[in-house]
């Protein structure tokens, strides 16, 4: 058995730093924005993901994206910025995104159990090299990951079915026998289920602590928490 895991909003809980760094520009330049803060913080991330898939699909630069978000979400309270203000805005929402991503409460407790039971790690992640490594070194989690897959190492991203490929061949693992744990069903457990992973949907909207099990081959749970992870391995 190998377990897989996606990295963004399924290990690490990026949203913190993420709406921290939107509030600090919201503050500093509310004078020149129309909107409400709930309806720029929205649209900033709605923005965001919109460009960041883009991104993935090989349509910008991993720096052009970052910029691209702060360009377009002024635009939209009708102001045109400079490429100095672009710069100075995103620096400003970066430096404090940094101070509040971090670890999921649940996940270091299941990375700990898999490498007790010697179960092999690895994990599948979208994303521009330095930006992801970072926060796996900023967590201290690159111990416990082997094969780590970056879609900007590699030069494909999720949901192509080829990132997988590429990961259950550095681990020389049978995709009969390997998990894959996501968030996100189109770029995590659809590709996964297509290439015959069984797959953990990580919905942390489920209530009531459960575990749901949609089919039996390839194995497909869905569950709130990475806390109910261990029972679906052992189904």
């Amino acid at each position: 058995m190998t377990v897989f895991f996606d990295l963004d909003r399924t290990l690490m809980n990026f949203e913190i730093g993420e709406d921290l760094g939107i509030k600090t520009v919201f503050e500093t330049y509310k004078n020149e924005i129309k909107m409400d803060y709930q309806e720029f913080r929205s649209t900033w991330k709605e923005v965001a993901q919109k460009i960041f898939d883009e991104y993935s699909a090989g349509l910008h630069t991993f720096d052009e994206q970052r910029r691209l978000r702060v360009k377009v979400i002024f635009e939209l309270n009708g102001r045109l910025l400079t490429d100095a203000e672009i710069e100075e805005r995103f620096h400003l929402y970066w430096s404090n995104y940094e101070k509040g991503v971090c670890l999921f409460p649940d996940a270091l407790d299941l990375l700990e159990k898999l490498k007790e039971n010697k179960i092999p790690i690895g994990l599948i992640s979208n994303g521009d090299t330095s930006n992801q490594r970072w926060k796996l070194d900023k967590e201290n989690l690159t111990q416990y990951f082997d094969p780590i897959i970056i879609s900007g190492e590699v030069g494909v991203s999720k949901p192509e079915l080829r990132i997988f490929e590429i990961a259950l061949n550095k681990a020389s693992a049978q995709k009969e026998s390997s998990w894959y744990i996501g968030d996100s069903p189109v770029h995590d457990i659809e590709p996964a289920l297509k290439l015959g992973l069984n797959v953990i949907y990580l919905n942390r909207k489920l209530e009531g602590g459960r575990i749901i099990r949609h089919q039996e081959k390839p194995a497909y749970f869905e569950v709130a928490s990475l806390d109910l992870v261990w029972d679906c391995l052992k189904l």
